[in-house]
C-alpha cells in the first residue's frame, strides 16, 4: 500500500485494501440502514501512528494471540452528492462509472486492486473534535476468472 498526503488533507492510497464493505447502505447491527461505508485496512502500526498523528480516526483491534500484531483499519464514509465520490469499475478492458444505485456491486465482487482518494470532515460538537474519514474517489479492479476473461477476449474479435 502506498500512501500520499496530498494538499487540503486529503489520502491518495494505491493498492489499497478494503474490508467491511457496506456501500449498499444496509442496516445490522453493526451499521444504520442508509450508511454506505467501508474500511481500510491499515497493514503496519508506523503507518497508523502516523495517520493518528494527522487526526484521523484509525481503529486498532489488539492482537487475538500474542505475538501476532494489532487489527489496524480506517472507516470511511460514502456520501453521493453532487461533488461526487467519484467510484470506477474496472472490469478487464471495460471502465464504468458507478451512481449511486450502482455502487452496492462493489459489496459482491471479488477485487483485484483498490486506488482511493480519501478526504477529511473536520468536526466540532459539545467542545469534542475529531476526523471523519470520506470516500472522495476511488478505482476498483475486479477480479475476473478465466472464462469470463476469455468471452471478453472473443467479443472484442
Amino acid at each position: 500500500m502506498e500512501v500520499t498526503f496530498a494538499p487540503r488533507g486529503i489520502l491518495q492510497i494505491d493498492d489499497a485494501h478494503i474490508i467491511y464493505r457496506n456501500l449498499r447502505g444496509e442496516g445490522s447491527k453493526f451499521n444504520r440502514e442508509g450508511d454506505r461505508n467501508f474500511a481500510l485496512l491499515i497493514p503496519d502500526e508506523e503507518l497508523a501512528d502516523q495517520l493518528v498523528k494527522e487526526g484521523w480516526n484509525v481503529k486498532i483491534k489488539p492482537p487475538r494471540e500474542e505475538g501476532d500484531t494489532p487489527f489496524i483499519f480506517l472507516p470511511v464514509k460514502v456520501k453521493f452528492n453532487d461533488r461526487g465520490p467519484q467510484v470506477y469499475l474496472v472490469t478487464g478492458e471495460r471502465r464504468n462509472r458507478l451512481d449511486e444505485e450502482a455502487v452496492s456491486i462493489i459489496d459482491d465482487i471479488d477485487i483485484a486492486g483498490v486506488n482511493l482518494d480519501i478526504r477529511p470532515y473536520d468536526w466540532e460538537v459539545n467542545g469534542k473534535t475529531g476526523r471523519t474519514a470520506y470516500l472522495q474517489s476511488m478505482e476498483v479492479i475486479q477480479e475476473i476468472d478465466r472464462f469470463a476473461a476469455r468471452y471478453e477476449e472473443e467479443s472484442r474479435e
